[in-house]
């Protein structure tokens, strides 16, 4: 295996900032094949021990009698790796890994099914996704589950989510705090403390109604519960003092007053708070003794929502920064922290750095860089003596000097919102009238940055311009812009995707008359949507996962018990303004060829969409393809069905879209 030129290991001098590294020649080919960019990841979700001395990853296995997906413990002093668990992504997907102390490791699992489930009426039989938890013993190599066939026969309904963690209890070896519904069902869950060594339950927090989700304090006591009743979302914390629960910050769905309890400090009467700041979520505090509950800044990104958790001190439980918080990574606020993210930051500008899983001694720490043309490199970080070495590559034949270069492009949509967008380009071409992809990214309330993205990569090594747009309804940046989106699906949602298009065209990039719209999830929607609302404006469209039906996706995911449901402000209600948005019903509008993949075990998005979208193309003699991907779900978990995906893909643009020479 080639070394890369990413490969690098770091020595710091004195300072992070005074810095060696080698670097080793990297021989790419000009063009990769399609199963580079297909297969997945050769590792993910490195996650350091406490005490700094294991890693655990889910690293990908390709041999001739197996394929799938592995546990891997690597003791960082002896270098020697153990495998503790495998799947071949049929029967179970690992979506992933986390250490409960420093020789246990849990697994969260899944796997889609169809069984009897509970609607808080009744029983009925249905598609669902079902979770477990399996717990290593990564010495003996002992693979258990939390809970005994016995408990589990006592219930009422089986539960189909057995993976909720509430609380790891790190200073307690032999229990966690898990959520769950009771013995009698319904939609509400029970805090359950688990012994894992001998599967004793005991519950500590019994179900409340209209209460979706559990917390605790760093003192490990359930104090925080999320509330969602009549269409007010607020929190519930239970006061030491009075001995009483407190229903605090009520808001609705989509108001700027939005605020919830994302942790504790050390003193339990503060809680850390997300909440409005200048039209963006930011970070807040207050003391819950204070009468006016009067919230004090912690943290704000000018630009974007702080999405980040918190990481607190292993040591001395203080809040000392926020992961994940925006576009440029880890964030720390203590000083010496501070410096070492800034002084990773400035020596890898172009990707965002992610500083996490600190030891209890905080001298060594997981560092996660990706960017554009970084497809992911774990790296472990040691403070004293400073210097950081490469551990893992997420795609080992994808490094910086073989993939395309991305950059932002901001636009106008039509009624003036500025659109931020990411534009990928073709390498070794230059950016004028190239054949494009546009792809909108999926959820909707999902949002696209400048991190490798293996799909937009994909597309322009084979030699298309990838743009990627957070059109209105995006999240993460700000209200405003989130709010823009509601109950717009395949209207102004669908223009700000068409508005990327015509500035390209406007800009000389993009040959107007070779335009594709890709995508999954909702950009499979938009995708077929934008061949019904502009027939003559693209010249094909493929949708993975896609919504063909707008209004039978809100029927289906109505919560009927409710007079409120969020699903009707974010999409619509039920009505014609949904069947008209929906492309299954205008397929006679549709004049281009059109490539529809689902996976026959999607429970996000049922395969009867694509389905019933083929249908009503073939049946009107249009030019469609349906491929049904075996024992796939919603995000293409398995290699074969990534591998299919992507051949089809490419067979289908190099017919309808084809690369002209240059």
């Amino acid at each position: 295996m080639p070394i890369h030129s990413r490969a690098l290991s770091l020595l710091f001098i004195s300072t992070i900032a005074a810095l060696s590294f080698t670097l080793s020649a990297y021989s790419a080919a000009a063009s990769l094949s399609v199963e580079n960019f297909a297969q997945l990841p050769d590792a993910d979700g490195l996650t350091l021990t406490p005490d700094g001395q294991k890693v655990a990853a889910l690293v990908r296995v390709d041999a001739k009698d197996q394929k799938g997906i592995a546990v891997q413990v690597t003791n960082l002093n002896t270098q020697k790796k153990k495998f503790h668990l495998f799947t071949d992504n049929s029967k179970y997907f690992i979506s992933r890994v986390q250490w409960k102390d420093s020789n246990t490791l849990l697994v969260h699992t899944f796997y889609p099914s169809r069984r009897d489930t509970w609607t808080g009426w009744g029983q009925v039989r249905g598609d669902t996704r079902e979770t477990r938890l399996l717990i290593i013993n990564t010495e003996s190599g002992d693979v258990t589950r939390p809970f005994k066939h016995t408990f589990l026969d006592d219930f009422r309904v089986l539960p189909v989510s057995q993976d909720q963690i509430v609380d790891l209890l790190p200073d307690d070896p032999d229990h966690l705090l898990m959520a769950m519904p009771g013995f009698s069902g319904g939609p509400y869950n029970v805090v359950y403390k688990v012994n894992i060594r001998n599967q004793r339950v005991t519950a500590v927090q019994n179900s409340e109604p209209s209460i979706m989700g559990w917390g605790t304090d760093l003192q490990h006591r359930v104090r925080v519960g999320l509330r969602f009743n009549d269409g007010v979302v607020s929190s519930q914390i239970y006061d030491l003092n009075t001995k009483q629960w407190r229903e605090l910050w009520p808001y609705t769905p989509f108001s700027k007053a939005q605020t919830s309890v994302i942790g504790f400090a050390k003193n339990p009467d503060i809680v850390y708070l997300r909440a409005a700041y200048k039209d963006r979520l930011a970070i807040f505090k207050t003391n819950l003794t204070d009468p006016k509950l009067e919230k004090t800044l912690v943290y704000a990104d000018p630009t974007y929502d702080v999405m980040g958790s918190l990481i607190y001190d292993p040591n001395t439980a203080d809040v000392i920064g926020v992961n994940s918080a925006s576009h440029q990574g880890s964030v720390y606020f203590s000083d010496k922290l501070s410096a070492l993210q800034n002084s990773i930051n400035k020596l890898m500008p172009d990707t965002q750095n992610f500083i996490y899983d600190l030891t209890d001694d905080k001298n060594r720490y997981l560092l996660y860089t990706t960017g554009a043309k970084e497809s992911g490199t774990y790296y472990l970080g040691q403070r004293n003596p400073a210097k950081l070495t490469a551990l893992e590559y997420r795609y080992r034949n994808l490094p910086p000097e073989v993939l395309s270069s991305t950059r932002d492009y901001h636009y106008s949509a039509r009624d003036g919102l500025s659109i931020e967008a990411w534009l990928t380009l073709p390498k070794g071409k230059k950016a004028k009238k190239l054949p494009t992809i546009l792809f909108p990214h999926g959820g909707p309330q999902a949002r696209d940055s400048a991190a490798f993205d293996y799909w937009a990569q994909f597309f322009a090594n084979q030699g298309y311009a990838v743009l990627q747009m957070n059109f209105r309804g995006s999240v993460g940046e700000g209200f405003s812009h989130r709010n823009a989106g509601l109950k717009k699906w395949g209207q102004e949602m669908q223009d700000d995707i068409q508005d990327g298009a015509l500035q390209l065209i406007k800009d000389g990039i993009t040959d107007p008359d070779k335009i594709c719209l890709a995508g999954a999830s909702y950009g499979g929607y938009a995708a077929l949507m934008g061949t019904v609302k502009t027939p003559d404006f693209y010249q094909c469209a493929i949708s993975f996962a896609g919504v063909s039906d707008v209004f039978e996706w809100v029927r289906g995911n109505r919560d009927f018990r409710s007079a409120h449901n969020i699903v009707d402000e974010q999409i619509g209600e039920l009505g014609e303004q949904l069947k008209d948005v929906s492309p299954v019903n205008h397929a006679e509008k549709i004049k281009v060829p059109i490539l529809l993949i689902h996976g026959d075990s999607d429970r996000q998005v049922p395969p009867e969409h694509s389905e019933r979208m083929y249908d009503a193309l073939q049946t009107l003699d249009k030019p469609v393809d349906y491929i049904v991907l075996e024992n796939e779900g919603h995000f293409l978990a398995n290699e074969d069905s990534r591998v299919t995906t992507f051949n089809t893909i490419s067979r289908f643009l190099n017919k309808h879209l084809p690369i002209n020479a240059q």
